[in-house]
């Protein structure tokens, strides 16, 4: 209808002023309100994202690049805009059901199937918490590398997922690389009655290498499939009352800082590997060298 619509027009204008108020070299003041911005996305969201109330960023991140592109395109059939060029990649999904106890595996139903889908951004998933630990290893934090995860979209490794009355074994391969890539590492996992948060330490690195999770064919595509970290979002405490912060880049002084709320702290690069990183934004590496020529 007209009225979303003109909500959406109006929160796209308030992103649009903030940003130029964020880049403009002229500006008066040292600091920027987002209020106006914030203000609309809790109208445009229908009070799903309030600024009064601390939510998940991973959500709030997709429903803002979607609704950023359908505001661009009016639709939300396939079509491309500034935002989907930027953040959007595509992977194939092939799935093949996994016939139960006793069953044979015959049958068009069990044969693999290839479905084509875009992404905004790619879930990492860790490994479970140990149930039970050994004397003294209370206070020790798993740890997992990076690549481990990874793994997941190699095109090799499958994936077993469960319906109410069928399970499904999944491989998924990356077809096309998006110019930035959001990765968000599933720590969080919730049921009826609680929200139970995974601890588990990421290890990575502040540039890594996409092609050994390609194809040979689609990585010669692509001038470059390194990417460079630039933003590291984490969380710290409990799954309920934690906090967030946010680790950023500026290329241009070649310096991390630490933002929460209005505190902004420099970084030494050595300690963002520390957190327990939720939301990372990763750059490639041709697009940097573009933006220096």
């Amino acid at each position: 209808s007209s009225g979303i619509n003109a909500e959406y027009g109006v929160m796209f204008q308030r992103f649009g002023d903030l940003v130029r108020k964020l880049w403009n070299p002229r500006n008066f003041r040292s600091h920027i309100s987002p209020h106006e911005m914030l203000q609309a996305v809790v109208l445009c969201s229908k009070k799903r994202f309030q600024f009064t109330k601390q939510g998940d960023p991973i959500p709030f991140l997709s429903w803002l690049l979607n609704s950023l592109h359908y505001t661009l395109t009016g639709s939300k059939i396939k079509k491309t805009s500034v935002v989907f060029d930027t953040f959007q990649g595509e992977m194939k999904v092939h799935s093949r059901k996994v016939a139960a106890a006793g069953e044979r595996a015959v049958g068009v139903e069990y044969q693999t199937t290839t479905t084509t889908t875009p992404f905004l951004y790619l879930m990492l998933d860790l490994p479970a918490s140990p149930l039970f630990t050994e004397d003294g290893d209370h206070n020790i934090i798993p740890q997992v590398p990076i690549y481990k995860l990874l793994e997941k979209y190699n095109n090799v490794a499958e994936i077993e997922y469960k319906t109410y009355d069928a399970t499904f074994l999944k491989r998924f391969e990356v077809t096309k690389l998006p110019r930035y890539l959001v990765l968000s590492i599933k720590r969080f996992k919730e049921n009826r009655f609680f929200v139970e948060k995974n601890p588990t330490i990421v290890n990575f690195p502040i540039s890594f290498d996409m092609a050994e999770y390609l194809e040979p064919n689609v990585a010669a595509q692509y001038k470059s499939t390194e990417y460079n970290l630039m933003s590291n979002i984490c969380h710290d405490g409990p799954a309920v009352g934690g906090t967030y912060s946010a680790h950023l880049h500026l290329a241009s002084a070649r310096q991390w800082f630490d933002v929460q709320d209005l505190h902004v702290t420099k970084l030494q690069p050595q300690m963002i590997t520390l957190s327990e990183s939720y939301i990372q934004i990763y750059e490639r590496a041709d697009l940097a060298v573009e933006s220096k020529l």
